[in-house]
């Protein structure tokens, strides 16, 4: 295999700076928030480590095989970009030469106003669960060649970057329809954003109901009322839900024995985790991991 590796144009310094190219097939993305640009290998595989923060990968150029949660092996073609919410497991392998932009925000909410934001809620009643990559117009595309055009200049980079978040939110609002974006941002939309992002922000250290109601800071009969009304279900069925999510990724993308997978999420027996995945997936953890490495 020839040697893999990316470029770093990091845009959170003073003043951009590029990075030599690593001779790393395996990598991570995205340890702060802000933009960044990368310039990757053909047959390189990433992930993100940061996991405690929404990202929008925009692909400039070239192809990917993605895989985020339970959506596995689809692909994001050139000017195409996706939306990775917090915690999400996410694998992603360049099936050719890439470059990419990733954008790291704490909340992309809060550059909504209000009224926006709650149009977008009433479109999510009808929103399915899917994967979602939207394509880029053209403001889209006008955007991320400036900021290439600012990474390979030394200029204050600090000084924009508020303004450049500002003006990536404001162009999606523009002029992408409303039910794109509710599509798109379909995980982070809720009646109170801040609960919802401390739910997201938390759930994979705790999961149980009364540790998660206790790490947020709310007494459970006030947290699971909550809740409710902002998830639809119960707090004990969506921990169960978001569990699945996480297994399936663990069986599609990661090299760990069943045993291993198995005591991660906290089953004791084999029998357990057999039992949860049947009822999940209607089949055993052997034959869903045959599933997916033959869909792969």
């Amino acid at each position: 295999m020839a040697n893999n590796g990316y470029i770093l144009i990091d845009m959170n310094n003073d003043q951009a700076t590029v990075k030599k190219p690593l001779s790393l097939r395996i990598f991570s993305l995205a340890q702060s928030t802000g933009f960044k640009c990368h310039e990757v290998k053909e047959d390189c595989v990433f992930s993100l480590e940061n996991k405690d923060d929404n990202h929008i990968l925009f692909l400039l150029e070239g192809k990917l095989k993605f895989s985020l949660n339970n959506f596995v092996n689809r692909k994001i073609n050139s000017k195409e970009f996706v939306f990775i919410p917090i915690a999400a497991d996410v694998k992603c392998k360049t099936l050719e030469y890439s470059r990419i932009i990733l954008f790291t925000v704490d909340n992309p909410m809060a550059y909504f106003d209000k009224e926006y934001t709650n149009s977008l809620l009433e479109r999510c009643s009808q929103c399915e669960q899917s994967f979602i990559k939207l394509p880029f117009y053209e403001p889209v595309e006008n955007f991320v060649n400036h900021l290439i055009l600012y990474a390979g200049h030394k200029i204050n980079w600090k000084l924009l970057q508020e303004i450049k978040e500002m003006e990536l939110l404001t162009v999606l609002k523009s002029f992408y329809r409303k039910e794109e974006i509710s599509n798109f941002f379909y995980p982070v939309i809720g009646k109170s954003p801040h609960f919802r992002m401390q739910v997201l922000r938390n759930y994979r250290q705790e999961s149980h109901v009364d540790g998660l109601a206790q790490r947020i800071g709310i007494e459970k009969r006030s947290f699971s009322f909550q809740f409710k009304e902002e998830f639809n279900m119960s707090p004990y069925q969506w921990l169960l839900n978001q569990k699945a999510k996480h297994i399936h990724f663990s069986l599609a993308e990661s090299d760990k024995t069943l045993d291993e997978i198995r005591a991660e999420f906290g089953f004791k027996f084999a029998g357990h985790f057999t039992r949860f995945c049947k009822k999940q997936f209607n089949c055993t953890p052997v034959r869903l991991r045959r599933q997916l490495a033959y869909e792969s």
